[in-house]
């Protein structure tokens, strides 16, 4: 198994601080993983973030995925300042356990789905992802559309069925809210649990945000997410060629192709001409023998 270089930017303090140094010095963390710490001498959060986001981007430079600790700023914030023109489909995803969740408002939740769907596919290998959209009744016709183009989207449902076991048959969860729906994502996700992992969804390398105490679980998610896109992108890299003709094609092209020299006059039923006179029979044997005799006589 490759080991996977993961950049952890972030300055820890206290509490926070010891634990991170007792999980670097664990026994076996070294065998998974190759930690490289930014930030951490003092360097401001942005400047450290975007020398980890332009190490991931370098061939030259070793570094497969980035973990954010909490940071001043909103990471997704600053995620996106770090990306520059490269955040256009940038989309947080919030994961807890097998629960995943994004949010996003009525004009651009096809946009949203179509980039979740594909994380779901890629990021986390999961090949038919299902959908459930908790908004109001008039998102029926979009999710009409929506699945129509191959999403599988669900609903909409109200907002308890995030308090009920239904929530186990899908893959993912899209909260549909007013065009600024992080303020009602933040309020919903706490109820609902104290903690979680936002994976920046749409970026070229794998970018999580986690707290100290989830660090684990962040570090286990964006190397599973790293190997995970190579093992989805390597048979479409090089596709097969097409080593067969489509016959039905073909056929119905040729079907109706006007051949040379064929005169559709005639070979109309009116114009074939039949005989009805009946033929004369022929003489048998025995007719033509009392014909014999008859002249004998």
């Amino acid at each position: 198994m490759k080991k996977i270089n993961i950049a952890l930017v972030g300055n820890a303090t206290g509490e926070d601080a010891s634990m991170l140094n007792t999980m670097l010095s664990t026994e076996g963390m070294s065998s998974l993983y190759t930690i490289s710490l930014y930030g951490a001498d003092g360097q401001p959060e942005n400047e450290a973030l975007a020398d980890a986001v332009e190490d991931c981007t370098d061939k030259e430079t070793d570094i497969n995925a980035i973990v954010c600790l909490p940071m001043a700023q909103n990471p997704r914030k600053a995620v996106r300042q770090a990306l520059g023109e490269n955040s256009a489909n940038l989309l947080p995803v919030m994961i807890y356990e097998e629960e995943r969740y994004i949010t996003s408002g009525k004009n651009d939740i096809a946009n949203k789905a179509e980039i979740f769907m594909k994380c779901l596919k890629r990021d986390l290998r999961i090949d038919m992802p299902r959908m459930a959209v908790i908004g109001d009744d008039d998102l029926k016709n979009t999710i009409d559309a929506m699945f129509e183009k191959g999403i599988q989207a669900f609903g909409p449902y109200s907002s308890e069925i995030l308090k009920t076991e239904e929530l186990r048959a899908f893959d993912g969860i899209i909260i549909v809210g007013n065009e600024n729906a992080d303020a009602s994502e933040q309020k919903i996700l706490e109820e609902l649990h104290d903690s979680y992992i936002t994976l920046m969804a749409g970026a070229e390398m794998a970018i999580a945000a986690a707290q100290p105490k989830d660090i684990y679980d962040a570090l286990a998610l964006v190397a599973d997410i790293t190997r995970n896109r190579v093992e989805y992108d390597l048979p479409l890299s090089n596709p097969l060629p097409k080593l067969y003709v489509e016959k039905k094609e073909d056929g119905d092209k040729a079907r109706y192709i006007k051949k040379k020299g064929f005169d559709p006059a005639a070979h109309k039923r009116e114009n074939v001409t039949y005989t009805t006179a009946p033929k004369a029979a022929e003489p048998t044997k025995e007719s033509s023998s009392l014909t014999e005799t008859t002249e004998q006589k």
